[in-house]
């Protein structure tokens, strides 16, 4: 029975309010894996699960974010300065 990896990316804003918080988990192997499998192979799994998680975590996070962002409306600024 292998053991579940979970990878969190969080957003926060500077008063640490969170923006978006996004999570994948996996399984990976555990010893008896790893002992069944052998070291290589059950490493090469662990890896996989590792590269897979980050990327899934970080691209939902950042296409939360930006979706977030995309709905609010920038408040615009008054032009400076008049005519000359």
């Amino acid at each position: 029975m292998g053991k579940i990896m979970k990878i969190t990316v969080t957003i926060e804003d500077e008063s640490g309010e969170i923006l978006v918080e996004q999570s994948s988990e996996r399984a990976v192997p555990y010893i008896e894996e790893i002992e069944q499998q052998g070291f290589r192979s059950a490493f090469h799994d662990l890896e996989v699960a590792v590269l897979e998680l980050r990327q899934e975590a970080g691209d939902s996070a950042l296409s939360e974010y930006l979706e977030q962002m995309s709905k609010k409306k920038p408040k615009r600024q008054p032009a400076q300065g008049g005519p000359s």
